[in-house]
């Protein structure tokens, strides 16, 4: 990876970085060996092991502060940043959701901020692997997600286009007793979103996207980049693969040209509305059939 890239991803400089390749620094704090690590999408036991490199203790609970407060300095890039793994990817997320702005999502389900404590480490607890803190840091992410996304509905709207065969099947066709409850409880933080604010949207689509886009955009003078962040979906109705982390799951950018076109592609998506869910309340009725079905 170009050195810049490192940099954003991680929030340390340039110059640091090229002093740690000289090797012109000695002592690394604990804090910036992580940054690295995000940023160099390393896995858990990875980073453990980069650590160890430096004399330091392997992650433990402690850590989990620092690794959710490093979305704090992610910097987004023109370059097609690669993401791997949930963990880099959610980070990525919570980066762009902390910045005030209007967020459209196009996806086959409610956004991941939605779930409900212990949702995330319960349906991703194969891909999770063994790592002691894996599942604490997941919910920990999820549950800062969804902080700042109440936050940012209190002044910026949120827009969600989501699939409507993809939502039944989501909620439907899930066999195991256990998810099938989260689902609907995911279903149901929707609604209630929906409900109490008024900022945010839920568009029912006819077409069954093959990425999920989140686009936020940048509010203010210092902030009016937008960022966009694509990660694939599985066709529909295929089997999930649980085959771990460090695999690409999407990439990061700021790029103006791909933003653009993705712009178009939510004007599209929006013009296939399904029949008869075209407003608020008509959106609300369905997904508390949805829920009841």
């Amino acid at each position: 990876m170009p050195r810049n890239q490192i940099a954003g991803i991680s929030g340390l400089s340039n110059t640091y970085i090229r002093d740690l390749e000289l090797g012109n620094i000695v002592n690394v704090s604990r804090g910036k060996t992580l940054a690295l690590s995000i940023a160099f999408n390393l896995t858990l036991e990875k980073i453990d092991e980069l650590l160890n490199i430096f004399d330091q203790a392997f992650l433990s609970p402690n850590d989990i502060p620092i690794i959710v407060d490093i979305s704090k300095k992610v910097k987004f890039s023109s370059a097609m940043i690669p993401l791997r793994d949930r963990f880099r990817l959610d980070l990525m997320m919570l980066s762009a959701e902390r910045i005030p702005g209007d967020l459209h999502i196009i996806s086959s389900r409610p956004t991941h901020s939605l779930r409900a404590k212990g949702h995330a480490s319960y349906s991703e607890r194969h891909a999770l692997g063994n790592h002691p803190i894996a599942a604490d840091l997941l919910e920990a992410i999820n549950l800062e997600r969804n902080h700042f996304l109440m936050q940012n509905l209190k002044h910026a709207r949120v827009i969600q286009y989501i699939c409507r065969d993809c939502l039944e099947t989501y909620v439907l066709e899930c066999t195991d007793p256990m998810e099938k409850q989260w689902r609907k409880q995911h279903v149901e933080n929707l609604i209630q979103c929906l409900e109490n604010c008024e900022n945010a949207r839920v568009h029912i689509t006819r077409d069954c996207p093959t990425f999920m886009i989140v686009l936020k955009k940048g509010q203010t003078d210092k902030t009016r980049t937008d960022r966009l962040l694509m990660t694939y979906i599985p066709p529909h109705g295929s089997v999930p693969n649980d085959s771990g982390t460090g695999r690409f799951v999407g990439f990061a950018t700021t790029n103006a040209n791909v933003i653009n076109n993705i712009n178009n592609d939510f004007a599209t998506t929006r013009a296939a509305g399904a029949p008869g869910l075209e407003d608020r309340d008509s959106v609300i009725g369905y997904l508390k059939q949805l829920v009841r079905r």
